[in-house]
């Protein structure tokens, strides 16, 4: 059956003491979502908003890029550290537990490499991101008429705060 009917999924369906037909009930939801289209304004608004946000989270991402090259000095000077130290030394027992902390300090530092590499690059464009977005928010119906399920699901949780409630008289309740 088709997902806006999820109340339930016979044929016919009794709501609060009433038999509806169920191609009622999509057709009516099918309705409503072609008539949510947002104003210019808040289309406008929205992708100010959007942009916004993506510039903030590409600052956070080269502060946290920063952060981690600082870590990665902070290694590179305890690994010149224990080099000094195993030259001083004549024990084996201590040379032998600096070089494991120097392939530790190595590790952690490989680690944070790769981190510096994926820190910052989103999965996808902005102007991917953005295009997927606004084509929701200009209209969530084409959304909706995608065959999959979790799209479907989505546009009801984007479009819709709370359970939509639906009466054989007046349709859907908003």
């Amino acid at each position: 059956g088709s997902y806006p009917y999820y109340l339930c999924r016979q044929k016919n369906c009794t709501l609060k003491g009433k038999s509806i037909r169920r191609d009622q009930v999509e057709g009516d939801f099918e309705k409503l979502l072609g008539q949510m289209r947002p104003s210019k304004e808040i289309l406008l608004l929205s992708a100010d908003i959007f942009t916004d946000l993506w510039n903030i989270k590409r600052a956070n991402a080269k502060d946290e890029t920063e952060c981690i090259r600082k870590n990665i000095l902070q290694i590179e000077r305890e690994t010149e550290q224990f080099f000094d130290r195993i030259t001083e030394t004549d024990s084996p027992t201590l040379i032998t537990a600096y070089e494991k902390k120097i392939r530790q300090l190595e590790e952690e530092k490989i680690r944070l490499d790769e981190n510096i590499a994926k820190c910052g690059r989103p999965l996808q464009s902005f102007d991917e991101t953005f295009r997927t977005a606004f084509s929701f928010l200009s209209n969530p119906q084409k959304l909706w008429e995608s065959d999959r399920l979790e799209h479907r699901r989505a546009v009801l949780k984007l479009a819709f705060s709370e359970q939509l409630q639906y009466s054989k008289n007046e349709g859907f309740r908003t």
